[in-house]
């Protein structure tokens, strides 16, 4: 009679072994469900935080090329005052020179009719020497031609 209670004893333990197998499988696979679960969460507020990270990289990008923009225009701004600048001090120097050389053409005129009135003076008399005042002639009746006043 005791093959019949070991056989009885052989198959609960199976069927004890049996449903505890069944438990770990069924709690294994509620883990995975749950791993999986949150596998899916985290790649998810993963997949929000690179949209997030990618529109502010997005808004500086946008930033940074408007203010490249902006430097752009100030830049070429700056050149165009530059050029305004440098045209117009070329202008400037231009005419101070066109000045400088009709002052120096005067000065050499008036050098040159000096020099001529010297080289020429002995040749014919002076109005000065003759008249008291050149421009009114003799204002005394004193003075005759050829007299000079000491």
């Amino acid at each position: 009679m005791a093959f019949p209670w070991v056989a009885a004893a052989v198959l609960l333990g199976s069927a004890v072994q049996a449903s505890e197998a069944r438990r770990s499988r069924k709690d294994a696979e509620r883990q995975q469900a749950a791993a999986l679960q949150q596998q899916a969460a985290d790649a998810a507020a993963m997949r929000n935080e690179l949209a997030r990270q990618t529109a502010e990289y997005a808004k500086q990008g946008a930033s940074l090329e408007q203010q490249a923009q902006t430097a752009r225009q100030q830049f070429e701004s700056q050149q165009m005052q530059y050029q305004e600048s440098r045209l117009e001090m070329e202008k400037k120097a231009k005419e101070v020179q066109a000045a400088a050389d009709e002052e120096r053409r005067k000065a050499a005129q008036s050098e040159a009719s000096a020099l001529k009135a010297r080289t020429r003076g002995g040749r014919r008399a002076l109005l000065s020497q003759e008249r008291l005042t050149p421009e009114l002639g003799i204002t005394s009746p004193e003075f005759t031609a050829g007299m000079r006043m000491q």
